[in-house]
């Protein structure tokens, strides 16, 4: 499958906005993400293996759940990580 960072997070992946990974659920291609970019890993997820609460994901167009991680995909499947932007 394909992740596609964007934003802040394109310094931590060495500016590539799409990266491929072997998965079967949204929860291993986040792993294999962090495995390869450990720094990722408490910005992305809570020590409980949890999205944390400032980013989104999206799979095929559809926004997912906290409780979505373990969604299934497949090797075509895209999945956007995006940061929420906050200020006043």
């Amino acid at each position: 499958m394909v992740i596609v960072c964007a934003g802040s997070l394109l310094r931590y992946v060495h500016y590539q906005r799409r990266l491929q990974y072997p998965a079967g659920t949204v929860r291993e291609a986040l792993t294999a993400l962090t495995d390869q970019h450990p720094v990722l890993a408490p910005l992305l997820l809570t020590p409980d293996g949890g999205l944390r609460a400032s980013h989104r994901l999206i799979l095929r167009d559809t926004l997912l759940g906290p409780a979505e991680l373990d969604t299934p995909v497949g090797p075509d499947d895209r999945l956007e990580i995006l940061t929420s932007i906050s200020g006043g």
